[in-house]
């Protein structure tokens, strides 16, 4: 008997299977070796907008040939993957580089400027108002407005950044000199406000009287004292006492003292301009008769209290107006009253 013809062949499952799982693995690494080795063929990336502004979107797209993955990294922190065509908007004007990987490893970068986002003005909607161009300290200076459509009004004149009125025709009394910027936008809109340029003159001199002390004290020349010497004295019966004449006295009216138009809905947007430290102390009393300031009744705590107070307690601070109203004087028209509801907003 042949030896040879009792070996028996066998081959165990777990080699066979160890041995196709080898080759498999051989096949994808030399796929991706292969697919690494392949040529780039990005040439370029096409980017469009109508304006490339701050907050508009902006598309990037890719058309390269056998293209199967994208990475797209913006240059302002943000990226994206595995879109040939995307959009992304950037919050900062600025110059940014754009890089795009294809297929991961063929890479092309281009520059993209971003401007500021600019707002578009309608010309229709800004203020119209007239304004002097030349005034004089501690002298009234009338503004008004021609706005069509115009419900509130708030006016700077330049001397400060709180408002300086509210009314439609305000009149406003500057009390430094120099070249003043007058400001007006309405109806709360800032994005609509109009400027004009005003130059303000020192006060100018009074005229007084000259007196023949004041000229005498002035000149010394002979012309002058002779001149003064032909000036008739008045009759000595002139300057003798008359006896005094007893006069009935009548009771008039007391003449009514003109400040700014106030009714109830100015009042609150006045007292809100406080609230808001927008409106200062004294633009706030001239709509009140000077040297004759309201006092303030105060519902809630049932009590009387001065503007000055009502200043120092409401500036700055959030609150809600439930009812304001005002009692003025029948002889001279000036507000004697305010009548005040309001509320605290918040915890402070």
């Amino acid at each position: 008997m042949n030896r040879n013809s009792h070996i028996k062949t066998h081959f165990d499952s777990r080699v066979i299977l160890s041995f196709v799982a080898i080759l498999l693995l051989s096949g994808i690494i030399l796929a991706f070796r292969v697919n690494e080795n392949e040529p780039c063929q990005v040439e370029d990336f096409k980017i469009q907008a109508s304006s490339f502004k701050v907050g508009e979107l902006i598309t990037f797209s890719d058309y390269t040939d056998n293209a199967h993955e994208w990475k797209w990294n913006f240059g302002d922190g943000n990226e994206v993957s595995f879109r040939s065509k995307v959009a992304h908007e950037y919050k900062e004007p600025g110059k940014y580089l754009v890089n795009l990987w294809v297929n991961k490893n063929c890479n092309i970068a281009k520059i993209v400027e971003i401007k500021p986002e600019t707002d578009v003005i309608d010309s229709t909607l800004l203020p119209r108002f007239r304004a002097p161009r030349v005034a004089y300290v501690n002298e009234p200076v009338a503004f008004s407005d021609s706005t069509s459509h115009a419900k509130s009004w708030e006016w700077r004149f330049g001397e400060g950044d709180k408002i300086d009125a509210i009314d439609k025709n305000p009149t406003y009394t500057y009390s430094t000199p120099g070249e003043k910027t007058v400001s007006l936008f309405v109806n709360d809109d800032i994005k609509y406000v109009s400027f004009k340029k005003i130059t303000v003159l020192p006060a100018r001199k009074e005229n007084k009287p000259i007196s023949r002390a004041d000229i005498i004290r002035e000149t010394q020349t002979s012309v002058v004292n002779d001149y003064l010497d032909r000036i008739p004295e008045a009759p000595a019966s002139e300057l003798e006492e008359k006896p005094a004449v007893a006069v009935k006295k009548t009771e008039e009216p007391e003449e009514k003292i003109k400040v700014p138009e106030l009714d109830e809905g100015k009042l609150a947007r006045l007292i809100m301009g406080i609230s808001q430290d927008k409106l200062s102390f004294s633009n706030f009393t001239r709509y009140f008769c000077k040297d004759r300031l309201p006092s303030v009744q105060l519902l809630k705590e049932d009590r009387v209290v001065s503007v000055h107070y009502l200043n120092n307690i409401l500036r700055g601070k959030k609150i809600e107006l439930k009812s304001v109203s005002m009692v003025r004087n029948k002889k001279n028209n000036c507000v004697s009253l305010i009548v005040l509801d309001y509320k605290r907003k918040g915890l402070f």
